[in-house]
């Protein structure tokens, strides 16, 4: 435990001084208590990395961001992130990302970092180090597994795990008990999803790790609270149903003065237009050209007459061939929202989805959320509760 506390102290310390060209193993060492020749064997142990392998991880991290964000050369990053040479930078860049810093910035270029870019891949290794009972496994063949068993019940937890750049475990003495998670919440702490259809296992695991901690089970949070009681563990759950819409299409009764189709770059005036002015990250990909070629999102305009009032956006999640979207949000230009149309856009444009090839989830349109948004529920759409997502409320 006295490790774990110096580790930590070693991390904070290198998070805040990586970008310095003149930082050391032997100066990381001696923040946390230790001497050079012992620490880094601690430091590999307790994280996944060597001390110097971490600082130029958390370089990498700060130039990709910069090489996204900034028109700055890549000199002047190399420089900025603790390098003295291009050449230097451009092979420790590689290391880490697998590609050269002008590659990645071409196709990056003006994209916002995903969540998994973003995480201290410490985290898992920390975690698993303190858990020993619990062995790492090839998140690949995890993904495979799961989705030969049941695609569409697991096909949000598999994506999670690529898209947020989770660790996965299970135990040792009795792995298919069940699968844990584990991730980076940005904050500096784990966050933990599992599956697994054993209740008393569940229990133990909430009970063991006080952190952001999600199972998904085939029952509503009421009847999990009531298993879990039974194994000792009184928490209080939220259950999020993962829902899945299994019709082929669903009449959308769009009244006739309006019309949505996929958006296009061509349409930009029309956006600009429907933005009034606003210039968050969501519009920002909007005016992008090349955000109109990712297949990772979709955008539906709706208009009335020649004139955009709402947007409907989509995420596309891509996991071994499968296709789904996890919600449908529609966005309202300023004084021009209609709860009465909230209903038919949604229908159509699960409609479109489908068609596309694209199978749609939804979140999102029911319980109270729905009530604020035209009063109806995904469920009218066709939409069946496939699996629950229970969040443990600390």
């Amino acid at each position: 435990m006295e490790n774990r506390e110096l580790i930590r102290r070693a991390i904070c310390f290198s998070k805040g001084n990586a970008l310095r060209s003149d930082i050391t193993l032997t100066e990381v060492a001696a923040a946390a208590g230790f001497t050079s020749d012992y620490f880094n064997r601690i430091f590999l142990a307790h994280t996944g990395f060597t001390v110097m392998a971490y600082i130029n991880y958390l370089r990498q991290k700060e130039a990709a961001i910069l090489l996204r964000e900034s028109e700055k050369s890549i000199l002047e990053i190399a420089l900025e992130v603790g390098y003295d040479s291009h050449e230097g930078f451009s092979k420790a860049f590689k290391k880490v990302y697998g590609t050269l810093p002008s590659e990645y910035r071409k196709c990056e270029a003006g994209i916002t970092p995903g969540y998994k870019e973003m995480t201290d891949k410490t985290t898992a290794a920390q975690f698993l180090y303190e858990n020993p009972d619990l062995i790492p496994v090839d998140t690949e063949q995890i993904i495979d597994r799961l989705m030969e068993k049941d695609a569409k019940r697991y096909a949000r937890f598999c994506a999670g795990i690529k898209t947020m750049g989770m660790t996965v475990a299970v135990p040792k003495e009795e792995p298919e008990r069940g699968i844990i998670a584990i991730g980076d919440d940005l904050r500096g702490g784990v966050m933990l999803e599992a599956i697994s259809d054993d209740m008393q296992l569940i229990a133990e695991w909430i009970r063991r790790f006080p952190c952001q901690f999600c199972f998904y089970g085939g029952m509503t949070a009421e009847k999990a609270a009531e298993l879990l009681g039974k194994y000792g563990t009184e928490v209080l759950l939220k259950g999020i149903p993962q829902l899945i819409c299994q019709k082929e299409a669903v009449e959308s009764g769009l009244p006739g003065k309006i019309t949505v189709k996929k958006l296009t770059y061509s349409d930009q005036k029309a956006v600009l237009c429907w933005a009034n002015g606003k210039k968050d990250g969501y519009i920002r990909h909007l005016l992008r050209e090349k955000d109109y070629e990712d297949e990772r999102t979709l955008e539906y305009g709706v208009f009335e007459g020649d004139k955009l009032i709402a947007i409907a956006g989509c995420g596309v999640e891509l996991i071994r061939g499968m296709r789904f979207n996890d919600c449908i949000v529609i966005r309202f230009a300023e004084g021009k929202e209609q709860q009465v149309l909230q209903r038919p856009i949604f229908l159509h444009v699960v409609n479109e989805l489908i068609n596309n090839g694209i199978l749609p989830f939804d979140t999102i349109q029911h319980g109270e959320y729905a009530k604020t948004h035209g009063g109806f529920t995904a469920e009218e759409a066709g939409f069946t509760v496939m699996d629950y997502k229970i969040q443990v409320i600390r």
